[in-house]
């Protein structure tokens, strides 16, 4: 069979997506929108697509959350409403745009501390990182679910959520989540990877 067009991840990239994605024990995803289901490879691959479009150099300034006056702002080592470059807390690094201040507490850098966030747009560590991240997030559903504050069932939907947008990306808006719209993107680029796996036959 002739395989044409670029893969929407380089081969070796894919299978670190792959690897990693079964080395922390990500599970399959049944997507509650369409009933899809996808591996563990295709739902951390359209967490990627949808963060930065496979671009490990992908970098975003988050100038609301930099804003002069914030509570959190005496642990930034930067100047507040400025982009600082790679030094820049307030900013969403690589593949899995990890925020320079997500990327600071994972390592133990004191608040206040000068970074260089030039390390995230290695993929392996980014990667590491956000999926970090998104297991946290994970456990901290469970742990709600479990606890009866939040009712059962679109866990993953809910950490995807809380990944994108923090502790309330998953509070309801209209009888659904603030930001279901991040969901159904990370979907629908976990069912294109599917798609470019399947155009590959990939193994």
């Amino acid at each position: 069979m002739q395989i044409t067009g670029n893969p929407l991840l380089p081969s070796d990239l894919r299978r670190v997506v792959d690897s990693s994605a079964r080395f922390v024990g990500l599970l399959p995803w049944t997507y509650r929108g369409s009933g899809e289901f996808f591996s563990p490879g295709e739902c951390l691959e359209g967490v990627i697509l949808t963060e930065s479009s496979g671009n490990a150099k992908a970098r975003r300034y988050e100038a609301h959350q930099d804003r002069a006056g914030r509570r959190d702002q005496a642990a930034d080592a930067d100047t507040p409403e400025n982009d600082n470059g790679d030094m820049e807390d307030d900013a969403s690094f690589g593949l899995m745009q990890v925020m320079g201040f997500n990327a600071r507490v994972l390592c133990g850098v004191p608040p206040g501390t000068p970074m260089d966030f030039g390390f995230l747009y290695l993929p392996l560590i980014n990667i590491s990182m956000g999926l970090r991240i998104l297991l946290g997030e994970l456990a901290s559903v469970r742990a709600e679910v479990g606890a009866g504050k939040i009712d059962p069932g679109q866990d993953f939907e809910r950490a995807l959520c809380r990944y994108n947008g923090g502790p309330t990306g998953d509070d309801l808006t209209g009888g659904d989540f603030r930001l279901r719209a991040y969901v159904d993107r990370v979907a629908r680029n976990a069912a294109r990877a599917r798609a470019d796996k399947a155009r590959l036959n990939w193994k």
